[in-house]
């Protein structure tokens, strides 16, 4: 049995297809409407024919950070000793 979001999916990409192609044949020109239905055409497909690989992947993994005990020592120093250059406006 056919899953029911390929079903819609084929529906609704089938469905700008034709009203582009309505378009297409009514304005006897390429206007931008029908050309954004042309381009809108694949998403419907794309999201019925995808996998459902995103759902059934939620396991959660643990990460053990390892603390520094280094730290940063603040001091004054001069930006040029450093090595950065001080902008000129």
């Amino acid at each position: 049995m056919i899953p029911s979001r390929v079903v819609v999916g084929s529906i609704i990409s089938a469905t700008l297809m034709i009203s582009s192609i309505y378009n297409f044949t009514i304005d006897n020109f390429s206007s931008t409407k029908a050309w954004s239905y042309l381009l809108l055409t694949p998403w419907p497909l794309v999201f019925a024919l995808s996998p459902k690989i995103y759902l059934k992947n939620t396991i959660k993994e643990e990460y053990d950070w390892e603390e520094e005990s280094d730290e940063v020592n603040i001091e004054s120093k001069d930006p040029i000793e450093s090595g950065y250059d001080i902008p000129i406006l």
